[in-house]
């Protein structure tokens, strides 16, 4: 299976395909087994398992937040979990070949310096397929061009022929605008289309404005992703999800319905330009990660919109 760097090739050749599993995380997981008792762990198998079938489906990269968490007790460096999985996958070889994998890191905590050189650790031993999910903030761009000259300066980040990913999560249109300065990956939350082209194309501006190709950077909507056999069954899942509080930032995009009516809502954003791509939030696990993999790739891949995946190659 081929596949591109979401930031190596300045042509819009195909619809980038995210997936976040932070929801995979123990808390979440003793959220969704009630009565589940000690303390949770997460088994790193199962996390492999969910990435082994996110490479299948031609996925370019995978993201844990920074509530993802490896059990349930309570650990003063609990913060440092997304980047714990993420290295544990890169060292099992988990990862070769297949998405990058981004971890959600504060940066607060740490000197970004050396958490930038912790990263570049894992992106060596991925094969050249890691990144960092940084905060956005009044001072941020500072912070991010200094890990841009940590990963200048480091062998290890030089990996594959280019350096992490810099990704960014910006929670306002302006400062959204500001992540098109150095940001190789924005996710938006964002659920109307005019509203997302409107902020993809001040992204584009503003790093065309920095000197940047703006083709180098991928604006991905985060959206809460639930498919069902019909499009009743899905939605009232995804109701009856949004009563439980499984994702609850109301701005969030979801699209519910069958494999194909989501392909149709992928598309159509993709296609009007609103977006570069999309960061999947199964509604569940791993029910909407199968789907995903089972169905909903193989539509987008029918379509030609997943670059450089055969539809006959995606796991059905």
């Amino acid at each position: 299976m081929s596949q591109q760097h979401p930031s190596s090739s300045p042509a819009r050749t195909g619809l980038t395909l995210g997936l976040d599993l932070t929801t995979l995380g123990a808390k979440a997981s003793s959220f969704r087994r009630p009565g589940a008792g000690g303390n949770e762990r997460v088994s790193l198998s199962d996390v492999a398992e969910h990435v082994a079938l996110a490479a299948a489906a031609g996925v370019d990269l995978i993201t844990f937040g920074e509530s993802f968490r490896l059990d349930t007790t309570a650990r003063a460096d609990a913060w440092l979990d997304p980047a714990v999985i993420a290295s544990r996958l890169a060292a099992s070889g988990a990862l070769t070949g297949g998405p990058t994998v981004v971890p959600a890191l504060p940066a607060g905590f740490l000197d970004p310096v050396r958490l930038a050189r912790a990263v570049a650790g894992i992106h060596a031993r991925s094969g050249g397929r890691a990144g960092w999910q940084l905060p956005i903030s009044a001072t941020a761009g500072g912070v991010h061009a200094e890990v841009r000259r940590v990963w200048e300066a480091t062998p290890d980040a030089q990996t594959g022929g280019h350096s992490p990913l810099v990704v960014t999560a910006p929670q306002e249109a302006t400062t959204a605008v500001v992540a098109g300065r150095f940001s190789d990956v924005v996710r938006l939350q964002v659920s109307d289309l005019a509203e997302a082209k409107r902020r993809r194309t001040a992204i584009r501006t503003a790093a065309e404005q920095a000197g940047r190709n703006p083709d180098d950077v991928r604006v991905l909507v985060d959206a809460v992703t639930v498919i069902g056999q019909d499009a009743a069954s899905a939605l009232f899942r995804a109701d009856l999800l949004r009563d439980l509080g499984t994702h609850t930032d109301h701005d969030e995009l979801t699209v519910a319905g069958t494999a194909r009516g989501v392909a149709d809502v992928f598309e159509d954003w993709y296609t009007q330009g609103a977006v570069d791509g999309f960061v999947v939030l199964p509604g569940s696990l791993p029910a909407d990660v199968q789907a995903l993999a089972h169905e909903l790739a193989p539509a987008l891949a029918e379509r030609g919109l997943l670059a450089g995946v055969a539809a006959s190659a995606v796991v059905r």
